[in-house]
């Protein structure tokens, strides 16, 4: 028989949770938000702590799998429309594998912010980092 923690650990899916910061002379300075990826997704999350209410994506490129573009997204109200969302792009990303994190270059920041290419190791008790329901990507 399961215990009530294996139950609720197999009916949550995985969430990886990768750190998004500032960089100060070569060196990780200030986290400044969170991206998240569910497990069989390919788009990512971020929450940036300065832009609680907003959420942003990262889908990869089809052509290169080192670039990103940075998106929103808004619900289309149009009933007869095919569409369940508006896509705006807000920006793009680069990956540096050799220094493990992605360049993140927001439209209108001026300051580099970057994310990690490897997931936060700390997790919840039911061992999945797992943000508020509504990070679900796609």
């Amino acid at each position: 028989m399961k215990s009530i923690k294996e139950a609720l650990s197999e009916a949550m899916p995985n969430f990886y949770r990768f750190p998004v910061f500032t960089v100060d002379n070569g060196k990780k300075n200030k986290t400044v938000g969170m991206a998240y990826l569910r497990d069989g997704q390919g788009i990512y999350s971020l929450r940036l702590w300065m832009f609680l209410e907003d959420k942003f994506f990262l889908l990869p490129s089809r052509e290169d799998s080192s670039k990103f573009l940075l998106m929103t997204r808004e619900i289309n109200k149009t009933n007869s429309s095919q569409n369940k969302f508006f896509w705006n792009i807000v920006g793009n990303a680069k990956a540096d594998v050799q220094k493990g994190m992605i360049e993140l270059n927001f439209d209108l920041l001026e300051k580099k912010i970057y994310m990690s290419l490897y997931p936060d190791e700390s997790a919840n008790p039911f061992g999945k980092t797992a943000p508020d329901e509504g990070l679900a990507a796609a």
